[in-house]
């Protein structure tokens, strides 16, 4: 385990930082070019932990993946077959959760399995509704996650075939079975009986869905009146062909806050390129929730995405239902901030890579913050900091929370700093170079 040491922030910014692509995107294009009729090329895919697991887990199934410039090219298999009956997942939950279904298409048992840590990420409400597809579940120790083997088979109909699901714990339950509906033999509808987080990701696997060919349709809306009014979410999925060709991954939009916050933390400016005029990345949000702490930003006639501070950050309340993977590089403005902030709708970070939502109260109060974290909410007060050794328990987010707070906070350490090759393998050269008046190239 290496210790970084945090470099602080001694002069106003003035940096261009060109982002890895999105590993949301990389995962759900390797995912649709499994399950297309013809070869699929991804340009400018990301390469990291989470998404090579995806590309082993994706010829896992039988599809052919070769390298080549700008790009890979994934030539699909006839049949969907398991090769060696093993996924390893890593702590990936695109891997766990995506692959999931596709394991039951091939019809032959398939044993997921993880880091130790992987085995605290919730797959139940995912389980439950492959269950109704006709999925069976064995040598599973802690009911509900890793490790488990997955077993049965889909059976033709000419009915539509109605599944309710829990997605209270991660929003991927509901992405993972959309981005299966084409290949199903039967249409399908899908209902939430659940609150559910992070729906942008889910906006954006329906959209690279229907891009590929695919026939997905939100019936949802608002229901009640003004007083008892609730978002009903409902999809119904057709059978469809999926088409191959070429797919463009888009900058990491998530990974750009980091950024757009140390341009606030330092003074000066970050520019992003190649900021896209429409996604449905989450990490588009930034603009909307950095702005009213203290931020200018703006879109050039070129395409980058200006950030500018002034060293001076306000607070924010925040509901973060719809952006929780936000959360931890909000939270370090927060810690950093002159005034008191609260953090909603995020009780679903306990599921994540880490309990997130413990982490970020654990080391804030460390650092010498005051943070009290409830079931669904992160309340954080101005307090001054001082020099810690901040734990990231394996989380990239973590990681990334406290590079923050150490532009401003002198002598803090980052525990297992290598965990950041999660999504951002290039992520502490880049930073330090973006402190060094250079452009930071990921």
């Amino acid at each position: 385990m290496t210790i970084w040491n945090a470099p602080v922030g001694n002069r106003p910014l003035n940096a261009v930082i060109s982002l890895p692509p999105s590993k949301s995107l990389t995962a759900r294009s390797l995912v649709l070019a499994l399950l297309a009729k013809e070869p699929t090329f991804i340009a400018n895919p990301l390469h990291c932990r989470d998404t090579d697991l995806m590309i082993a887990g994706i010829k896992e199934f039988g599809a052919q993946v070769a390298e080549q410039s700008g790009g890979i090219l994934v030539t699909p298999p006839a049949k969907l077959t398991s090769q060696t009956g093993v996924v390893e997942c890593g702590l990936a939950g695109t891997v766990m959760r995506f692959l999931a279904p596709v394991a039951l298409l091939s019809g032959q048992p398939v044993r997921f399995q993880g880091d130790e840590a992987a085995s605290a990420r919730p797959m139940q409400g995912l389980l439950d509704a492959l269950a109704q597809l006709g999925a069976q579940f064995s040598d599973m120790p802690k009911p509900g996650h890793l490790p488990f083997t997955i077993s049965g088979q889909i059976t033709p109909s000419d009915q539509l075939k109605q599944l309710k699901i829990n997605a209270a714990t991660s929003s991927q339950f509901v992405s993972a079975l959309l981005l299966v509906s084409p290949a199903l033999p039967f249409e399908m509808q899908i209902e939430v009986d659940s609150v559910l987080p992070s729906i942008r990701h889910v906006e954006m696997t329906i959209a690279e869905v229907n891009a590929c060919g695919g026939e997905i349709e939100n019936l949802g809306g608002e229901t009640g009146d003004w007083n008892t009014r609730q978002i009903r979410h409902l999809w119904r999925c057709k059978p469809a062909s999926l088409r191959g060709g070429e797919r463009i991954i888009e900058p990491d939009l998530t990974n750009a806050g980091i950024f757009l916050a140390a341009a606030m933390i330092c003074g000066g400016q970050v520019s992003i390129p190649h900021w896209p005029a429409k996604t449905f990345q989450p990490g588009d949000a930034w603009r909307q929730l950095l702005t009213p702490m203290g931020a200018r930003i703006y879109r050039t006639p070129e395409g980058s995405l200006v950030c500018q501070g002034r060293g001076v950050i306000g607070g924010t309340r925040s509901d973060l239902e719809a952006l929780g993977e936000l959360t931890p590089t909000l939270a370090a403005l927060c810690a950093l901030a002159v005034e008191p902030s609260k953090l909603t709708g995020i009780g679903h970070l306990r599921g994540h890579e880490t309990d997130r939502l413990s982490a970020l109260e654990t080391e804030i109060n460390r650092l010498g913050g005051k943070a009290h974290a409830r079931e669904n909410s992160l309340a954080i007060s101005p307090a001054p900091l001082h020099t810690a050794l901040v734990k990231t328990y394996g989380d990239h987010r973590m990681a990334m929370f406290a590079a923050l707070i150490g532009l401003q906070v002198p002598g803090v350490q980052v525990a297992d700093i290598e965990c950041v090759g999660k999504t951002f393998p290039n992520f502490t050269a880049t930073w330090e170079a973006m402190l060094a008046g250079a452009n930071g190239a990921a």
